[in-house]
């Protein structure tokens, strides 16, 4: 836009002056256009009289801060270009329009929420300061091309929002500033003076979502707990202590003490996942935690290994006729306890149990895998190698028998006869080891699934990535919408609530399933029968212990 500056200052629109204030160092060293009546000291205290300084803009988010203090610099002072030979005549560059549609774009939902709806540029009005008597309708925001387009000199850019302070609205509650010296107290679900409460993922979800599908889980693995405790009595009470039903006793009373870390949540569940109204619990701000956490590491390490050894034992002495096993147990003991010790101990000593999902406390999401996933896995994805290798061995050797005795039989044309032989032989296969297969199959994939699910989409729930979400989520709130619609908005940026309920229903359920696989109507009828003896206690009889084959038993 072109602008006449006469010689004589009566005649002119406005006047021309080095550019000698202080907002705009950082953008602004050219000769700037003034207002008539208007001098660079009177703009900046007007401004700042507004309390619009680029200290209050170096506030904003990252993202909205270089249109913002763009879209000021450019509009408050445009930029003088003196027209070659005509000494006493200038062009004068305004504001982009798109800048400052940028600088809306970016800033508008966070400068709301904090209640700076003034510094929201507005992009179809005048350009500030430039409306007056001679120029009634002001100057509006010019179309790229012929604009005044600023950039960063040193390339510094937004300071962040910590000093900003917004009235916080439910969910939110008011940070108490209880951190060390008086800092926040808690700096990642906490800024600009308010906190989501802990914990803090349950109110990023639709009301009651999250505490009604971890009550599901919950009571999945109080059902798997009560289902496990039966399974060891039965084993301990009727004498089924020696290898190698010595192996599903370990193993149970394993999955008994994973699924019993349910009762401190189910005593208290916000008492194991919150210190205080703020902050989540960790080892080191909640002693129940740091037990919990505890048993549930080595017992969920511990059941990895004795279900390993299980396993093992099956393919020495089906495939190779070996009972290593049973003269080995000092040194399986030895191993599968020493490696759920060590893997909780280190744990411990690293203080890496805290609280971050479901109404457990665990090892951090940033030490769980190697501390964790890794040494689970490495005894859980060989084992279920091992015994794949163990049933194709015995369906090969079963064929074969199948086949030869095929050969003898004169009754059935030798195609029939060799369908029912491989049928029989197979079943007979999946009959002796269906048990161990389930286990291994439910064993890898619940450590893969929550594995999966724990190292892909649990970390989404990661403060400092969701904070530029969770401010969208904030604004949304202050719209007036229903808490509801502004989770829906924010879902795609936080793991499925679907996958994460089915993720911790598989683990919870853990219990349920080995005592549905590993239970059998021989045990009810031997319960029956140790409650027949009550009354013959006195006379010493003992019933007979009966031979079974181990497979048939396991």
């Amino acid at each position: 836009m072109a602008m006449a500056y006469l010689a004589s200052p009566a005649q002119a629109i406005g006047s021309s002056a080095q550019y000698n204030g202080t907002l705009c160092t950082d953008y602004v060293d050219y000769e700037v256009w003034l207002p008539p009546g208007f001098t660079v000291a009177s703009i900046e205290a007007a401004l700042a009289s507004q309390n619009v300084t680029m200290a209050a803009i170096g506030q904003v988010p990252i993202a909205c801060f270089p249109p913002l203090a763009e879209t000021l610099c450019s509009s408050t002072f445009p930029r003088v270009v003196p027209i070659a030979g005509q000494p006493n005549s200038a062009n004068v560059e305004f504001a982009c329009k798109s800048t400052c549609q940028r600088a809306v774009a970016e800033c508008s939902d966070f400068l709301t929420v904090f209640g700076k709806q003034a510094m929201i540029p507005k992009c179809d009005d005048p350009i500030p300061f430039t409306v007056s008597p001679q120029i009634p309708a002001g100057v509006m925001y010019q179309g790229d091309g012929n604009c005044n387009v600023v950039t960063s000199k040193s390339g510094a850019g937004s300071a962040g929002w910590s000093g900003l302070k917004a009235e916080c609205d439910a969910p939110f509650v008011t940070d108490t500033m209880e951190g060390p010296n008086g800092t926040s107290t808690n700096e990642q679900w906490c800024m600009s003076g308010c906190c989501l409460p802990c914990p803090a993922q349950y109110n990023l979800y639709r009301t009651g979502a999250l505490e009604k599908g971890f009550k599901m889980t919950d009571t999945m693995r109080a059902i798997s707990m009560v289902l496990s405790f039966f399974l060891m009595m039965t084993y301990i009470c009727l004498g089924k202590t020696s290898h190698p039903n010595s192996l599903i006793l370990l193993f149970s009373i394993c999955v008994f003490l994973f699924s019993a870390v349910i009762i401190f949540p189910l005593y208290d569940t916000k008492g194991m996942q919150c210190a205080d109204l703020i902050n989540p619990s960790t080892q080191k701000n909640n002693i129940k935690c740091a037990i919990q956490g505890g048993i549930l590491v080595f017992a969920s390490v511990a059941t990895c290994a004795w279900c390993t050894a299980l396993i093992l034992n099956l393919h020495l002495h089906t495939v190779w006729n070996s009972a290593w096993v049973s003269t080995k147990y000092y040194t399986l003991h030895f191993l599968c306890w020493g490696m759920a010790i060590a893997v909780t101990a280190a744990a411990l000593i690293m203080g890496e149990i805290k609280w971050e999902y479901a109404t457990l406390c665990l090892i951090s999401q940033d030490k769980a895998s190697v501390m964790f996933f890794y040494p689970m896995a490495a005894m859980i994805f060989p084992a279920f190698l091992l015994h794949m290798a163990t049933f194709f061995h015995i369906a090969r050797i079963t064929i074969q028998t199948g086949d030869s005795e095929t050969m003898s039989r004169s009754t059935l044309s030798a195609g029939a006869a060799a369908v029912i032989s491989h049928r029989r032989h197979v079943l007979m296969a999946v009959k002796i080891q269906w048990r161990a297969a389930l286990m291994a199959v439910c064993a890898m994939v619940s450590v893969t699934f929550y594995w999966l699910f724990y190292f892909i989409q649990l970390r989404k729930i990661n403060p400092t990535e969701l904070q530029n979400h969770i401010l969208k989520f904030v604004f949304c709130l202050k719209t007036g919408a229903e808490h509801d619609s502004c989770a829906d908005d924010l879902a795609p940026w936080l793991p499925p609530y679907g996958l994460m309920i089915a993720a911790e229903f598989l683990v919870s359920a853990i219990g349920t399933v080995i005592f549905i696989v590993f239970f059998k109507m021989e045990l009810v009828h031997e319960w029956g029968e140790k409650f027949s003896q009550i009354g013959y206690l006195i006379s010493g009889k003992r019933q007979q212990k009966k031979e079974q084959d181990q497979f048939f038993v396991i």
